[in-house]
C-alpha cells in the first residue's frame, strides 16, 4: 500500500507542478472508489490514421499529440454500453497511446507509459476518473497536454459534459492551458486552445548598436 500512495503521489505532483498559478477552485468532496478497475493488458487496438480521415462530430475519439503540439482526434470504434462501458474503453485507447500507423505520421501522447485510468463514478453528464501509474510522469507543458487528452477524450462521448480527475478517490489539482490550478471539473472548453498549435514566444528584437554619424572628431588639443 505505502509503494502504491508514492508511484501515484510521484503523479500527481507533478500534475500540479505543471500549472504556475494559484488554485482557482474549491476542494470538492472526495468521491468513493469504484471496485472495477481495469487494465492496460491487451494488444495495441487498431485504428486509422490521425491523417487519413475527418472524425464525425458524433464518433467516439481518443485526442493525441502532433508534431506541431496541437491535439488532434482520432476515431476509435467501441461497441454499444452505458456510459462508463464506453468511457473505460475510450481511456483504455487513450492510455495505450497511438498505433504503428499513427507513430509513422508522428502523432503521439503526452501521457506516460503504463498510466492507469479508471472511471470511478457516472453522474448525471459528470464522470470522474481516477489517475494512476508511473511516477516519471509528464512536467510543464507535458502535464496540461496529458490532462488535455483525458478531458477532451471523454467528453466526446456526447453524455459526458464534465471531467473531475482524483487520485485514490480525493479530487487533484489540475493544470489548466494558462498554467492555473483547479480541482473542479473540467470541460471541453477549457482545453479547446490546446487544439491548435502553441504560440511561439515572441523574441525581442537585439538592441541597435550605437554608431557615431560620421568619422571620429579627434580631442581638442
Amino acid at each position: 500500500m505505502r509503494a502504491r500512495l508514492t508511484v501515484v503521489a510521484g503523479l500527481v505532483a507533478v500534475l500540479a507542478l505543471g500549472g504556475c498559478g494559484v488554485p482557482t477552485g474549491g476542494q470538492p468532496d472526495a468521491i468513493p472508489p469504484s471496485s472495477v478497475p481495469f487494465g492496460l493488458a491487451s494488444a495495441e487496438p487498431s485504428a486509422p490514421s490521425a491523417t487519413s480521415a475527418p472524425v464525425h462530430a458524433d464518433e467516439p475519439r481518443i485526442y493525441l499529440v502532433e508534431p506541431n503540439d496541437a491535439l488532434v482526434p482520432t476515431a476509435r470504434q467501441i461497441p454499444e454500453g452505458t456510459v462508463r462501458e464506453r468511457l473505460r474503453i475510450l481511456l483504455r485507447y487513450l492510455a495505450a497511446g497511438p498505433t504503428k500507423v499513427e507513430k509513422r505520421h508522428q502523432v503521439s501522447t503526452a501521457l506516460p507509459p503504463d498510466i492507469v485510468l479508471r472511471v470511478r463514478d457516472v453522474t448525471d453528464d459528470q464522470v470522474t476518473i481516477d489517475i494512476g501509474g508511473p511516477a516519471d510522469a509528464p512536467s510543464g507543458k507535458e502535464s496540461r497536454r496529458a490532462v488535455a487528452q483525458i478531458v477532451l477524450t471523454s467528453t466526446s462521448l456526447p453524455e459526458v459534459h464534465s471531467v473531475l480527475l482524483t487520485s485514490d478517490g480525493t479530487p487533484i489539482e489540475a493544470p489548466l492551458p494558462s498554467g492555473e490550478l483547479t480541482s473542479e471539473p473540467l470541460t471541453a472548453l477549457d482545453y479547446t486552445p490546446m487544439l491548435h498549435p502553441p504560440t511561439p514566444s515572441a523574441v525581442p528584437a537585439p538592441a541597435a548598436s550605437a554608431v557615431p554619424n560620421g568619422p571620429p572628431t579627434s580631442p581638442s588639443s
